[in-house]
């Protein structure tokens, strides 16, 4: 039977198309293909500047399906391919990390730590359950990631509110503005049964701060 601890894990782990834009109830969609089969111009519903590549960010995270219902507090500081992802319990005490510096990619518990060069391969084996933190990586901040083909959904003011890649729906009800940028306050992220939800409570960009 997986450790509490890792069932947490199941909770937290653009270049455009010349496509044409449709409009869907008042929304559009645009057609994102992986590199190799896009144009190189760009949409204004772009982030306005390149994104940092140093934040952190805090919040809740919940995981439902149909066997259990899981929910942490969660940091989760970036600094351009590294990064250190910590889930809290109720009390305040670290129950999970998930990290990788410098290409060391290592999961840990209270108990125990694994090490793999597969971020990816590492959660499958420890829980079971294929999550996509590579992608959440850019889902994080209202993008979808720039390595897999998708479809996007646009607001009347060219903001992101859903991205459908590798068979997730990604939806960004709320979002909050930090510097220039409309940042995500709420994610909603499904698969099949799964549904997780992000509620981000603070944004820190060019602050790298790990716990």
């Amino acid at each position: 039977m997986l450790n509490r601890s890792l069932k947490l894990i199941r909770a937290g782990v653009l270049i455009l198309s010349g496509s044409s834009i449709f409009a869907v109830s008042g929304c559009s969609f645009i057609q994102h293909l992986p590199p190799s089969e896009t144009s190189s111009a760009e949409s204004v519903a772009q982030t306005p500047a390149k994104f940092p590549d140093v934040w952190t960010i805090r919040g809740r995270i919940s995981v439902i399906n149909e066997q259990e219902n899981w929910y942490a507090k969660f940091n989760w500081a970036q600094k351009k391919e590294d990064f250190q992802i910590s889930f809290t319990g109720p009390l305040g005490e670290t129950e999970l990390q998930v990290s990788q510096i410098a290409q060391n990619i290592r999961l840990k518990t209270p108990s125990y730590e694994r090490s793999s060069n597969d971020l990816e391969q590492l959660i499958f084996l420890e829980t079971g359950w294929k999550f996509p933190l590579t992608s959440l990586r850019y889902w994080s901040h209202g993008m979808p990631d720039p390595d897999t083909g998708s479809q996007i959904k646009y607001n009347e003011q060219q903001q992101i509110t859903d991205i459908y890649q590798a068979g997730w729906h990604i939806q960004y009800p709320k979002r909050m503005r930090i510097d220039q940028y409309w940042l995500p306050k709420k994610i909603i992220v499904t698969e099949q049964n799964v549904k997780i939800k992000i509620i981000i409570s603070s944004w820190h960009l060019g602050a790298f701060s790990p716990i």
